[in-house]
């Protein structure tokens, strides 16, 4: 694991020596590469852009593998001791698990912000204010202090003072909203299915945000505002470690380290949370039920359990969120009930006749189902925290003798806080 981080922090590192004209540290010539004028060139418009969504495609899988651990989703059985204290739920700010996701979110969310002002001096302010891809650049900037305000107890943005992760959610909620009216102003002509697309990514983004920001009647807004079968996929290909699907390695049927935790495997029956029906001797050769494809990944069989591979792409951004940001808003109704049991009948369960309290119960177990290894339930339990519900995991660690920790959010790690004199 440590070698993958390393790996990432290193690329990253020789690009800042480039950037910085350093020539005594890399007397190298590369043809292929792009010095910082030509980043104001209209030319390299989409390349800036796609940039940005590599970054958010590297950064998510990773996000949903260590939040999952994080969370009561999953658990790891690794020979790595660093590994292992954070799936304890008991790291600091050394982790090197809890800082490679840290890298990996700052990434994105720096190279997204730096791009809305490339675009935006490159087109100038009339036609910034009407180009999809400046939406696009703001839409997964907004995604990126998004996961950073439900992982994160605190975080920093380019070395300012650590933000509350309401604040986080606050920069969320303002990018959102920017890309929602640049979409909307671009949205004409061969641009309507385009803009459209981002136009219900920020919907269902900022619904998220408003929601656990405590907003609940802006986020009921977002969400009424998206098509039911709306979907927005990260994408993942062979072509490089970087473009893989984090997911896969720990969860392979040969050599894994990653299993479903006792409160999902109790929902195994579930096709929309799938285990692998036997188990497989972890990297500390205890056995373990690796996770399979869920429910929000593509290729998904509600039949056939499937491996998840380096290629199997995932939605982060659906109608089907917005649909439980809804039910979630106006609590123990008859639609409520009745989107429970068409969640239910997808999860291959009877329908119920629930009112109130148990209602919403069902709704947020629904939602865990619904959602399994997406990212989004760290943030679920947290909010819920807040309310007094506590469901993370404690007592003893599936495998070990070990006992949880107390770490329910990611931490700012060593590295920034060493060049950061604000946090």
């Amino acid at each position: 694991m440590r070698t993958l981080f390393r790996t990432r922090r290193l690329a990253a590192a020789l690009a800042l020596i480039a950037g910085t004209g350093c020539k005594d540290l890399l007397e190298v010539s590369d043809p292929g590469a792009i010095g910082g004028e030509q980043l104001t060139n209209p030319a390299l418009e989409q390349l800036i852009v796609n940039g940005v969504i590599g970054e958010f495609q590297n950064a998510y899988s990773g996000y949903a593998l260590w939040s999952g651990v994080l969370a009561d989703e999953v658990f790891t059985d690794h020979t790595n001791v660093d590994v292992r204290q954070f799936s304890l739920h008991d790291f600091n700010d050394l982790s090197s698990v809890n800082e490679g996701v840290y890298e990996d979110l700052q990434r994105t969310r720096q190279s997204a912000d730096d791009a809305v002002v490339r675009l935006r001096g490159m087109l100038g302010d009339a036609a910034a204010g009407s180009s999809l891809n400046v939406a696009r650049a703001l839409a997964y900037g907004g995604y990126a202090y998004l996961l950073l305000a439900e992982g994160f107890c605190e975080a920093p943005a380019n070395l300012s003072r650590a933000y509350t992760s309401d604040e986080l959610y606050a920069m969320a909620l303002e990018r959102f909203g920017e890309a929602i009216t640049v979409a909307t102003a671009g949205r004409a002509g061969t641009n309507v299915a385009a803009a459209d697309d981002l136009i219900n990514m920020s919907n269902v983004g900022a619904a998220r945000a408003a929601l656990k920001k405590g907003d609940a009647a802006a986020a009921r807004t977002y969400a009424a505002r998206v098509p039911a079968g709306y979907e927005k996929l990260a994408y993942y290909s062979s072509n490089s470690v970087r473009e893989n699907n984090d997911l896969h390695r720990p969860a392979r049927t040969a050599d894994p380290y990653l299993g479903v935790t006792p409160s999902f495997l109790a929902r195994a029956s579930d096709p929309r949370v799938p285990p692998l029906p036997t188990t497989r001797l972890g990297l500390n050769s205890n056995p373990i039920r690796p996770p399979q494809r869920p429910y929000m990944f593509s290729g998904w069989s509600p039949t056939t359990i499937q491996p998840i591979d380096i290629t199997t792409h995932m939605k982060f951004a659906t109608g089907l969120e917005a649909r439980y940001v809804v039910a979630e808003v106006d609590g123990p109704t008859a639609a409520t009930l009745t989107f429970v049991n068409e969640r239910r009948a997808v999860g291959g369960q009877a329908a119920v006749d629930l009112a109130g309290a148990a209602l919403m119960a069902e709704l947020r177990e629904q939602r865990a189902r619904d959602f399994f290894l997406t990212g989004q339930r760290l943030g679920d339990l947290r909010r819920y925290l807040k309310a007094g519900v506590d469901q993370f995991p404690s007592g003893q660690y599936p495998v070990f003798t070990d006992h949880y920790g107390q770490n329910k959010c990611f931490v700012i790690p060593l590295s920034e806080k060493a060049g950061n004199p604000n946090v």
